[in-house]
Parts: C-alpha cells; structure tokens; sequence
C-alpha cells in the first residue's frame, strides 16, 4: 500500500453525505405541487425508500458505483490527482494539470461532485477533493501498487523461457 491508506468510513462518510444531499434536494421537492394529477412524485419516491430495506441498499449501491466509475475514467483520476492539495485549487490549475480547457475543467469537476468526489466553490472559480474522492484515490493508488510489486516479483518468471 502506499504511504496513505485508504480510510473505508472516510469515503463511506463522504458518500453518505452527497447522498444525504440528494435526499434532501427530493423532501424539497415534496413541497411542490406540479400537477394534482401527475403520479407518484417526490413524496412516492421517497415513502418508497423509507419503507423498504431493498430499496435503500440499492441506493446506496448505485451511489457507490457511480462513483467507482468516475473515478475510473482516466480524465477524471487526473483532476482528483490535480485536488489533492487538501485546499482549494483554481480551475485553471486544475485545467492545466489534467490537460483540459478550463469549461471541460469545470463541467469534469461538477460531474465529479455530482458523486461526491470533489466540491467546487464557483464564487472563487476553485475546486476541492473531498474525503470520499481523497479516499477511493488512495484505494486506487494502493491497488495499483500491490499489482505493481506482484509483477515486479513475477516478472522473472514471465521472461525466463
């Protein structure tokens, strides 16, 4: 592993917290009345979550692998590399160390915080990692690594004839 290891509860606590976001983005959707007769809506869509197990598992599953696959486009790994500071860095930092314009920057990152792997600060025209982001990259970081020293070990074996 590397010098850092991945703190599961950090990224499970990062998660939660977008998917908190989201939750309650959808109870402020209940208040609103679109159509008397449109079906189901906000209020459906959240009873249904309240009252089943199943449902909430795969919520929270759905959460999780969206987030796995964001950070699995190599494009995105490199902007949460970029965010690692632990502040906040300008998006064109941020465009200039993932190779990207600065709009193709800033609509990367939102997507990126859309799963809770990176915030962004628009009033400041920054961004930063969050712990679930700083967390799935140490796990990558870590992976990679083991793999890393498994083919440097068998690496002789695999060229001898």
């Amino acid at each position: 592993m590397t010098a850092e290891a991945c703190d599961l509860d950090a990224v499970a606590e990062g998660l939660w917290l977008r998917l908190r976001d989201v939750l309650m983005a959808e109870r402020r959707l209940e208040r609103f009345e679109f159509s008397p007769e449109a079906p189901g809506g906000a209020a459906y869509r959240l009873a249904t979550l309240a009252a089943d197990p199943q449902v909430r598992l795969g919520l929270a599953l759905d959460m999780t692998l969206r987030s796995l696959a964001a950070l699995a486009d190599p494009t995105s790994f490199r902007i949460l590399g970029a965010l690692r500071s632990g502040q906040p860095v300008p998006l064109m930092d941020v465009a200039r160390r993932a190779g990207l314009g600065e709009v193709a920057a800033a609509e990367r990152v939102h997507a990126l915080a859309q799963v809770g792997l990176a915030s962004r600060d628009v009033e400041r025209n920054c961004a930063m990692e969050t712990a679930a982001g700083r967390g799935l990259v140490l796990l990558a970081e870590g992976l990679a690594a083991e793999v890393a020293a498994r083919l440097e070990r068998q690496m002789p074996a695999l060229l001898s004839p």
